[in-house]
């Protein structure tokens, strides 16, 4: 009775580790299944955010003088009615038009032209506007290791791109307006709310705000700011942590 006993407890024993062993194998298909998913969609992604830069070299002229460039907004504003300008970064991969939804999410999601996909756009905090500059000017993207969208900003944490002055300045143009932003500050730090305000009650706190950006810089970029100042702040995830690479620069000039 008791040896029955131990070959039916053998028999079942044996089923648990085959079925055990099924699961296993289910799960590491899944899992190799979703990893090849994921990377196809990447590199598919990125294939097509890179023909796209091709194409946008047909509708932006960047001159050799670092104040100014031209850019065929008639074209962008074809393909996606919510452009509202065009950003070049010096010494880094960023030359995109920017857009502007509702809201900060949509396109998180969505590209320039309104794909839905993880590559996102470049876009323009929804309570902002290029025309009529606030105190805080925020544009948004996603750093993507590739280096497309805001992925290259990582280049500002280097000396090498600090050491050469002429990477110091960012170019952003609107239907109306050409500007030339001065960088005053560039520094890592976890996922927070302080930096994106766009709004300041007073000059007070605008002061201190101001106090706090500069402080936490990696660089010191030698730059005098003031309340008079405007602010184009960049905004993106340094990694899946959580953290943020952001980048601070004020209005030098502007032609209309």
């Amino acid at each position: 009775m008791t040896k029955v006993a131990n070959n039916i407890n053998g028999d079942n024993m044996i089923q648990k580790r085959k079925f055990l062993f099924y699961i296993f194998l289910l799960i590491m298909g899944l899992s190799i299944t979703i990893i090849f998913y994921n990377l196809t969609s990447y590199f598919y992604n990125s294939k097509k955010q890179i023909e796209f830069n091709e194409n946008l070299k047909e509708m932006v002229i960047s001159n050799k003088n670092k104040e100014f460039f031209d850019v065929n907004f008639k074209e962008l504003l074809n393909i996606n009615s919510d452009t509202v300008g065009f950003i070049i970064v010096n010494g880094t991969n960023v030359n995109y038009p920017v857009v502007k939804g509702s809201d900060n999410n949509y396109y998180l999601t969505h590209s320039f032209i309104k794909e839905e996909n993880e590559i996102g756009a470049i876009y323009l905090d929804y309570r902002n506007d290029l025309d009529e500059l606030s105190r805080n000017n925020i544009i948004y993207g996603h750093g993507r290791l590739d280096k497309t969208m805001f992925g290259s900003l990582s280049n500002l944490l280097t000396k090498e791109w600090f050491d050469d002055e002429d990477n110091h300045y960012i170019k952003l143009i609107t239907p109306k307006r050409k500007m030339l932003f001065e960088i005053i500050s560039v520094y890592t730090i976890p996922k927070e709310s302080y930096y994106l305000k766009t709004y300041f009650s007073s000059k007070k706190y605008f002061k201190k705000f101001l106090e706090v950006i500069m402080k936490r810089s990696v660089f010191n970029f030698r730059t005098n700011v003031s309340t008079e100042d405007k602010l184009l702040t960049l905004s993106t995830c340094q990694n899946n942590y959580g953290k943020r690479i952001v980048v601070h620069a004020k209005l030098l000039m502007e032609t209309k």
